[in-house]
């Protein structure tokens, strides 16, 4: 293992660490907002990830405003972010949670946690340089660009600057923000809490990640993969900021479990393990065809405006609403 500064160290485990806090206290989890939404008509979890989104394009226009550093745009391999975006919507309702809510219910005790990361680590190495490799770069290979080769963006689109597609995109959603209640629910923080303060969080892991080798946000795509192949096989030949961030996450929800006496171990019945194994095993395979996960496609680079990511992210919520109706809604 190469030399791993400290700053690229303190920077990623910091940045995971308070983000598995933040969603932990606020039960931050897209399977639960559109589960949620779907069966009880409870729509203030999604309320709070729209509310993130939101907070997280006008964090991202200041970065980008303040020259603090360049954000790399996502581009709109539509295929694949379709394909993607709903193969990993179908992956979380079988899992019973998306990404990030998986590594902080790892934090909380939930064993069945461990076992969903497990089967998205070798879902999302399968599909990264295993079997599934040539058909996600098959999949990947139709792209949709702008002007001298550009990603699309909202902005860039319409010929507007980003602050207005915002402040439009802010309006058009705002009365819906304003119709939740804002008590909190089951001793978590109240959504327009919890929403701001993972919109920050996604900014702030913007800018602490160009402490690695590039900026990259936070994410739980590639490097939930990583953290299994790097010791069995030395893939990638390093430890890398995104892998010391996702680790990180555990570690936060655990502080905030603890504190709040919400920590218990909790085992998962034996009937339900290969479902929320393949589960995950589906939503790791999609997320590396999708090129991330909701956190990632769905909030970080959703951020700053990219039609691709925004599409991908749409794909999710389609394909885990349709499992929702199959498998609940369906049969009543």
């Amino acid at each position: 293992m190469d030399e791993l500064p400290w700053m690229l160290a303190a920077s990623a485990l910091g940045t995971g660490f308070v983000f598995g806090y933040v969603i932990q206290r606020g039960g931050f989890c897209l399977t639960r907002a559109l589960s949620n939404a779907v069966l009880m008509r409870d729509g203030n979890v999604l309320r709070a990830y729209i509310l993130a989104l939101l907070v997280a394009m006008v964090g991202v226009q200041v970065i980008e405003a303040l020259g603090l550093m360049d954000i790399p745009l996502r581009p709109l391999r539509w295929v694949s972010n379709i394909v993607g975006g709903l193969l990993f919507g179908v992956g979380m309702i079988l899992s019973g949670g998306c990404s990030g809510s998986t590594w902080y219910r790892v934090g909380e005790g939930a064993v069945g946690a461990c076992v969903v990361l497990l089967g998205f680590a070798i879902g999302a190495t399968t599909a990264g340089v295993g079997l599934l490799a040539p058909f996600r770069s098959a999949l990947q290979k139709p792209a949709f660009t702008v002007g001298d080769g550009a990603a699309p963006t909202l902005a860039n689109i319409a010929g507007l600057s980003p602050w207005i597609v915002i402040a439009g995109l802010a309006i058009g959603i705002g009365i819906w923000l304003m119709r939740g209640r804002r008590e909190p629910e089951h001793g978590k923080w109240p959504w327009p809490a919890t929403g701001a303060a993972v919109g920050v969080m996604i900014v702030v892991g913007w800018w602490a990640s160009a402490f690695g080798d590039r900026p990259v946000g936070i994410t739980f795509a590639a490097n939930t993969g990583h953290l299994l192949t790097y010791p069995m096989v030395g893939y990638p030949n390093r430890v890398t900021w995104s892998m010391l961030m996702a680790l990180g996450v555990p570690l936060g929800a655990f502080v905030a479990a603890w504190t709040t006496s919400q920590f218990a171990w909790k085992f998962p019945a034996a009937s339900s393990l290969p479902k929320i194994f393949f589960g995950g095993l589906l939503m790791g395979a999609a997320a590396l065809i999708a090129e991330g996960c909701n956190i990632n496609q769905g909030l970080t680079n959703s951020a700053t405006l990219a039609l691709g990511s925004l599409l991908t992210f749409t794909s999710m919520c389609a394909g885990a609403c349709a499992t929702i109706w199959f498998l609940f809604v369906r049969k009543s």
